[in-house]
């Protein structure tokens, strides 16, 4: 290939020289086969180059074709695991809550069965008057009251919304705790809620109580874990600018090192064996971020401290 590189360019510079010297008469017959046989040759490896060019380009646009496949069943498959994972983490926290109602009717109901036992007693003794029937009434009323508050909180937290509407974080707040007073209560944890600023938000609501539930769950069983005494939680709001800040900070004893920087990653879990479903934080950061925020992680004294930033 090199020596036909060289004859062609000599030929090339013999020709240029005969015409600049004006010396036509000297293009002798064999300069002129030559000249013919180069032409044809170019010729045929154009064409030639031109095949394989159109062979490379089908091959390429074959191996395109390919990898959108690929890339189509890829995604198809991470989001048939994605939903997977809001299934378990939506069973997870079903479960989570069903205790917490069982806990939270545990109480009503002793009062009431005890306040049946008393009525009768008091009746065979002869001090029921109306007085007295009136204040049992009111307890009851209070302790059924509170049985069917926890009952709707419940089929609230778990009846899909529909559409995006405007809550406020504090009504959210409120809510949760609600369904949490009784399980808080048993395992003695404070909950101190500094409301600085208003936020309302756009968004699904229940969403936003599924996250702050994880957080509190995820606190409780940090608490136990360690075994942790004086248990308080702190959550915080305020506003940044054009931005909502919610921070949850516990006394729980912080999160390892070793996978604080993965914690909101699927099945990653600082829990014991059978204790952790490792998808609770990862789908808290999938609801942050659905709804234009970010979620963050660092320990801060002797607890870790959770804060969440949503555009407003």
């Amino acid at each position: 290939m090199i020596k036909e590189d060289d004859e062609n360019r000599a030929l090339i510079q013999e020709i240029n020289l005969l015409f600049q010297r004006s010396k036509i008469q000297e293009l002798h017959q064999s300069s002129c086969e030559k000249l013919q046989q180069k032409v044809t040759t170019l010729i045929d490896l154009y064409y030639e180059q031109k095949r394989k060019n159109a062979k490379l380009i089908k091959n390429h646009n074959s191996f395109l074709k390919q990898i959108d496949k690929r890339n189509i069943a890829q995604n198809a498959s991470l989001s048939k695991k994605d939903m997977m994972l809001r299934q378990q983490s939506k069973m997870a926290a079903m479960g989570e809550m069903m205790d917490a109602v069982a806990h939270q009717w545990k109480q009503p109901l002793n009062s009431l069965s005890m306040m049946n036992d008393m009525l009768l007693d008091d009746f065979k003794r002869g001090s029921v008057d109306e007085a007295y029937i009136q204040e049992v009434t009111e307890l009851t009323h209070m302790q059924i009251a509170h049985m069917i508050n926890t009952l709707n909180e419940f089929r609230t937290f778990f009846r899909p919304s529909k559409d995006a509407e405007d809550f406020s974080v504090t009504e959210c707040l409120e809510s949760v705790q609600i369904l949490m007073k009784d399980e808080l209560l048993k395992n003695t944890i404070t909950v101190h809620v500094n409301i600085e600023e208003e936020i309302i938000l756009h968004g699904q609501i229940n969403e936003f109580k599924h996250l702050f539930l994880n957080l509190l769950s995820n606190a409780i069983d940090a608490f136990n874990e360690k075994d942790i005494q004086n248990r308080s939680i702190t959550i915080r709001t305020y506003k940044n600018e054009n931005h909502g800040v919610i921070e949850f900070k516990d006394n729980a004893g912080g999160i390892p090192s070793s996978v604080i920087n993965s914690i909101f990653k699927p099945n990653v879990t600082t829990k014991s064996d059978g204790k952790g479903t490792g998808i609770g934080l990862y789908m808290s950061s999938q609801i942050v971020q659905k709804h234009s925020g970010t979620i963050t992680v660092h320990n801060v004294d002797d607890g870790a401290m959770f804060t969440i930033t949503l555009k407003l």
